[in-house]
């Protein structure tokens, strides 16, 4: 029995808001982006340790939120850097395919897939997430390749010329396959995380999806992300301003009570996390990346620049969305046990930003899997929710599995 009957269509897309409000797919992503957020943080400070800046230095000017900017830092320094980054973003994509496994299984009518469950399907799978932007990326490097070969066979005096007319149409068409597999590279981010979850693709599976989904329907799956966006924006908003009246009820209720020794907590608390740093700073607008330095090519440098620029207002517009915890009262001198109260109360406030960050990534997640199922039915008619394959249930004989297994199950039956 299904929790839901889809319709197959944009309306689907509705039900992402409420199916990832979700204790279970929340704090999937807590985790996901604790464990990037912390490599994150280790990698960036040992990358300015390494261009020598002292680690005091480093600590009080960045704090909770560290980054590289400008031109003071070597080529190693960047690259660590870049590392951190990279393993968050493929925490992140690892939580995303947890969750549209929990999604699948939620919308076939299956509540007791357990985040457990789906961490330990997700490691089964991480050489998959890793691999298939390599293996993407590794296609538009050999297509550039092959250009520029026969840009240098078009040097030779006297056949190169010749040779390259006559191999222009080839060239035109690869060039618009390469435009196209950049497209590809764009929107498989949003697509591989739900059909490794949503439908247990491999690498190539995976890949193939990406390209048969951006070719057939293109309009869908950008007429479908523009929905979800605004329900993205819109349910963070939401949740912050519940997050924000509870805020300020605490603050009403603890401030009578406990007077300024509340006062004192709290601003302390919010002076360790202090988000206007970040929101001042915007630091990925801030990036400078190595492009000048390693005197790439215009067309890396416009695909590292478009990718830079897309993930920075992805950025800035997920931290508007965070509830604003302002706290204006002082309450005087502070305490020693005031400032480790303080310090346990900041971790508190560091989960609840956590929070709120994840259910927009769940809404996002799920509303990727919907997408997923969407195309799969109407690209090969297949419903997911009724028939899947690919996805092995706990009394399913896997295909793994020997065929001296598969007759003695069947004996056994019998």
């Amino acid at each position: 029995m299904f929790e839901k009957k889809l319709n197959f269509n944009y309306k689907d897309i509705f039900l992402a808001p409420r199916l990832a409000l979700s204790p279970k797919k929340i704090w999937v992503f807590i985790l996901g982006n604790l464990y990037g957020y912390i490599a994150y943080w280790v990698l960036t400070f040992l990358a300015m340790i390494l261009s020598g800046i002292g680690i005091n230095e480093a600590l009080y000017d960045y704090g909770l939120y560290p980054y590289l900017s400008g031109t003071d830092y070597s080529t190693i320094s960047w690259l660590i850097y870049y590392a951190g980054i990279i393993f968050w973003a493929l925490t992140i994509l690892a939580s995303s395919t947890a969750v549209s496994a929990i999604t699948i299984r939620q919308l076939r009518g299956d509540n007791f897939f357990s985040a457990n469950d789906a961490f330990d399907q997700i490691l089964k799978k991480w050489k998959t997430i890793f691999f298939i932007p390599i293996t993407l990326l590794s296609i538009l490097l050999a297509l550039v390749i092959i250009g520029s070969f026969f840009a240098l066979i078009g040097k030779i005096s006297f056949i190169g010329p010749i040779l390259v007319v006559i191999t222009y149409p080839l060239l035109f068409l690869g060039s618009i396959f390469l435009v196209f597999s950049y497209l590809v590279f764009i929107s498989s981010f949003s697509l591989f995380p739900s059909s490794i979850g949503a439908y247990n693709e491999d690498t190539v599976g995976s890949v193939f999806q990406a390209y048969q989904i951006t070719f057939n329907q293109p309009w869908r799956l950008l007429t479908y992300n523009i929905i979800l966006l605004p329900l993205v924006i819109l349910s963070m908003k939401l949740l912050s301003w519940f997050c924000q009246l509870g805020f300020n009820f605490t603050n009403l209720l603890f401030e009578q009570i406990m007077g300024s020794s509340y006062s004192n907590i709290m601003s302390y608390a919010l002076s360790v996390l202090n988000l206007d740093f970040i929101l001042a700073n915007a630091p990925l607008y801030e990036i400078t990346f190595l492009t000048s330095s390693l005197s790439l090519q215009n067309f890396v440098s416009a695909f590292v620049n478009i990718l830079t620029s897309l993930f920075a207002e992805i950025f800035n517009i997920i931290l508007s969305c965070l509830p604003l915890l302002e706290y204006g009262t002082n309450g005087g001198y502070i305490s020693s046990i005031e400032t480790v109260a303080g310090l346990i109360l900041s971790i508190s406030f560091i989960f609840l930003y956590l929070s709120v960050l994840s259910y927009g990534f769940s809404i996002v997640s799920v509303g990727q899997t919907i997408i997923f199922i969407i195309f799969k039915k109407l690209n090969d008619d297949a419903d997911l929710l009724l028939d899947n394959p690919n996805i092995v249930g706990p009394n399913s004989i896997s295909i793994d599995h020997s065929s001296a297994e598969i007759l003695d199950s069947i004996n056994e039956e019998e």
